[in-house]
């Protein structure tokens, strides 16, 4: 996994971001269908990445991953998730600090 450089345009610490994108339905289990957005935000300027569109998940939740609120994957449902999620996020990771890369401080 790639480290996040900091945001072109300030300099700030970046953060990967989760945002619900769309729901497809829930069946009587009460299991979700959702797709993610997946994005890089400066926490200074909230300067954007390029957003990550994940594929349909049953019930995700991303706050469990370790870039959730978490804090490090340690449990097996904590790493589940981050296995769900790590795909986006390296795709993510890997446009934004191609951003970083042309841009000089």
């Amino acid at each position: 996994m790639e480290e996040l450089k900091p945001c072109p345009f300030c300099g700030g610490k970046a953060k990967v971001s989760f945002k619900n994108y769309a729901f497809k339905g829930q069946n009587d289990f009460g299991d979700k269908k959702l797709k993610y957005r997946v994005q890089i935000i400066c926490n200074k300027c909230r300067s954007r990445g390029i957003p990550v569109i994940t594929k349909w998940i049953i019930n995700p939740n991303p706050w469990m991953s370790a870039w959730g609120n978490q804090g490090k994957a340690t449990t097996p449902k904590m790493i589940a998730q981050t296995e769900t999620f790590e795909p986006y996020v390296d795709k993510a990771i890997k446009a934004w600090n191609r951003r970083t890369s042309n841009v000089s401080h």
